[in-house]
C-alpha cells in the first residue's frame, strides 16, 4: 500500500474515517480497491464507529450493482479494524440482498444491534409495516439459525429480492424452508417483507416461477395478522422481464449464488 498506484481513493464521503491509515501487511489489496474505486456509487446507509476508534461498521448500497450480473445482491456490509499505533487497517467484506441479513453479518462480527440500526433520519424507503419490521427484526438477530440457500436482487420490472433460507430451528421441521420476499416500488417511499414456509426448496422455488396462490404463511409468534389486503397485495403474482445487458460494474465481494435450474430466465 505504499506505492502510488495503489494510494486509497477519497473515501471521506463514505465516512471511512482512513485518512492517514493504510492497508496492513496480508490484507487483500485488490479487493479493497475493487470495493472502492467506484465509490461514487455507494451509498451508506448504516455507519458506526465505536468510541476507541479501532472499529468501524457499515452498510452501503451499491447502486451500480443493478448492472452486474442479473440478481446480484445490491448491499454492502463491511467491517474496519483500525491499528491506531501502527496507522493500518484491516477490512472485511460481503454483499447481501437484505439489510437485515447485512445488519446480522456485521452484528456477527462484533457489532451491537442498536449500532447497526438504520437510522431514523436516513432517507430513503422505509418499512410499510409493523409486520416487516418485525421480519426484519427476527431476520437481524437471528445469529446462526437460518442458512441461506439462494437469492434474487430484481429491480428491472418486479421490484422484488426473494430470499430463500434454511431454517435450523427445530419449531420449523415440518416446513424447513423459509423464502423471504421483499417488495418494492420505485415510486413509492416504502417496501413489505413478507416470510413464506415450504416444505422443500424444490416446493419454494416452484411457487416463485409460478405463484400459484398466496405465499404459504408459516406458524409464527409475531404479531399482526398475516392476510391483509397488504399482504396479499405483496404476494401478487409478478413476472420479470429481461434486464438490460450488463455493462461495465463494481465486482461482487462473493458472486451471487446462481438461480435454480429453470426457475428464472
Amino acid at each position: 500500500m505504499n506505492h502510488p498506484e495503489h494510494d486509497l481513493p477519497d473515501l471521506s464521503a463514505l465516512g471511512f474515517r482512513l485518512d492517514g491509515y493504510t492497508l496492513a501487511d496480508g490484507s487483500d489489496e485488490y479487493l479493497f480497491h475493487v470495493l472502492t474505486t467506484n465509490h461514487d456509487c455507494l451509498a451508506p446507509l448504516v455507519t458506526h464507529h465505536t468510541d476507541d476508534g479501532r472499529h468501524s461498521y457499515l452498510i452501503l448500497h451499491d447502486t451500480a450493482a443493478t448492472w452486474d450480473i442479473p440478481g446480484s445482491p445490491q448491499l454492502l456490509a463491511m467491517t474496519l479494524t483500525r491499528d491506531p499505533g501502527n496507522r493500518t487497517f484491516r477490512f472485511d467484506a460481503e454483499r447481501h440482498p437484505l439489510i437485515s441479513l447485512a445488519q446480522r453479518w456485521l452484528i456477527a462480527r462484533g457489532a451491537a444491534p442498536d449500532a447497526v440500526r438504520v437510522p431514523p433520519e436516513r432517507t430513503g424507503a422505509r418499512p410499510a409495516d409493523a409486520l416487516t419490521t418485525a421480519l426484519e427484526e427476527q431476520l437481524m438477530i437471528s445469529g446462526t439459525r437460518y442458512d441461506v440457500v439462494e437469492h434474487y436482487t430484481d429491480d428491472c420490472t418486479a421490484y422484488e429480492t426473494s430470499v430463500l433460507v434454511h431454517d435450523t430451528d427445530l419449531s420449523s421441521a415440518d416446513r424447513p424452508y423459509r423464502l423471504f420476499l421483499e417488495t418494492w416500488s420505485p415510486d413509492s417511499p416504502t417496501y413489505t417483507l413478507r416470510e413464506g414456509a415450504f416444505p422443500t426448496a424444490e416446493a419454494a422455488w416452484e411457487w416463485m416461477e409460478n405463484r400459484e396462490g398466496p405465499l404459504p404463511a408459516p406458524r409464527t409468534s409475531i404479531p399482526g395478522v398475516l392476510a391483509t389486503p397488504m399482504g396479499e397485495a405483496a404476494r401478487a403474482t409478478t413476472r420479470r422481464s429481461p434486464q438490460p445487458p450488463p455493462v461495465a460494474a463494481l465486482p461482487p465481494a462473493k458472486p451471487p449464488t446462481p438461480p435454480s435450474s429453470g426457475r428464472r430466465r
